[in-house]
């Protein structure tokens, strides 16, 4: 058998582009994981924080932590504070920032209340129940770890969720 001539060129494996495109690929899923990364850690962290124990946050503010727990199958945080004094409980609460939120275990993920529960009035009597529960994306939080509580730029002493 003898072999013919063609004017056609020759068929370059594809192996060049297919690595390119991969490579340009593996390039851009790691910048987006860096600028996620930085994004979570920078919104996950408060260096100005003022850490306070339990009971300053009671003295000083009037507030008393009663429960923090996970509940309904791990998908949400039950997060429960008592008023001691509503005076003093005003000076903080009454500032829509200073709504509490949870740092679950060292520089991990910020659970927030949703803005309704943020929106609602808080009654500031003596003896008074704020009660709010925090959506558990990923279970962030897992009975047995601890917690940091934020009241804006008061930070709790961690707390052993339940």
């Amino acid at each position: 058998m003898q072999a013919m001539k063609s004017d056609r060129p020759m068929a370059r494996p594809n192996s060049t582009n297919k690595f390119i495109s991969v490579a340009i690929i593996l390039a851009i899923l790691i910048a987006a994981g860096l600028v996620v990364f930085n994004s979570y850690q920078s919104k996950s962290t408060s260096p100005a924080a003022t850490v306070i124990s339990q009971s300053a946050l009671e003295e000083t503010y009037g507030l008393r932590v009663n429960l923090v727990a996970v509940t309904a199958a791990g998908g949400m945080v039950d997060f429960r504070l008592k008023i001691v004094d509503g005076k003093k409980a005003k000076l903080l609460l009454q500032d829509k920032k200073n709504f509490p939120s949870l740092l679950a275990g060292a520089g991990g993920a910020t659970l927030s209340a949703l803005e309704d529960a943020q929106a609602q009035e808080i009654k500031f009597e003596d003896d008074g129940n704020l009660f709010v529960l925090f959506s558990n994306a990923g279970n962030a939080v897992k009975p047995g770890a601890t917690v940091t509580v934020l009241f804006g730029d008061v930070r709790l002493e961690p707390i052993v969720v339940k």
